[in-house]
């Protein structure tokens, strides 16, 4: 059996070759004390649930940096893009008239550079999504706009006329 003079010489022992690692094990074991305590659980589970929604901010942080990434290569990419042959879209004469709310869409589009359903749901006051994301579809098929994927967004870029 073991006595306390050899805990007491282990600790010491790894304070001399870890002192990071002594000093998280002090926190376990204080931490350990304190178990049974019905509060202080929930009080640990309360900072863990603190920190898991920082953690996921930050995470959310990454990932619109990460679109917006993606999206500043594929738009440079596609500006330098240009087709070999003229495509139905092309030949099209830029004098046709689009419906009013098109028009809009085109003019976001313009000055945003892109634009996604969800803007067009906002700006033209759509219930839902499901109608700009029709009209956007439509005016790429046009030729008008250029679809791109930005992470788990659909992105309609201007084209340059």
């Amino acid at each position: 059996m073991k006595t306390h003079d050899s805990f007491k010489e282990r600790d010491e022992l790894i304070k001399k070759i870890s002192p990071k690692f002594h000093e998280l094990n002090m926190d376990i074991q204080e931490i350990y004390k304190h178990s049974d305590d019905p509060m202080f659980v929930s009080m640990l589970l309360f900072k863990l649930a603190e920190e898991r929604e920082k953690t996921n901010k930050i995470l959310e942080g990454i990932y619109d940096k990460y679109d917006e990434i993606m999206l500043r290569l594929k738009t440079e990419r596609l500006s330098n893009d240009t087709p070999l042959t003229p495509t139905p879209q092309s030949l099209e004469t830029p004098t046709q008239i689009l419906p009013e709310q098109d028009q809009m869409i085109m003019h976001l589009a313009h000055t945003r550079g892109h634009i996604s359903a969800t803007d067009v749901k906002t700006e033209l006051g759509y219930k839902g999504s499901n109608a700009a994301s029709q009209r956007l579809n439509k005016l790429h098929k046009e030729g008008h706009l250029r679809k791109i994927q930005s992470g788990r967004k659909m992105l309609y870029l201007a084209r340059n006329l």
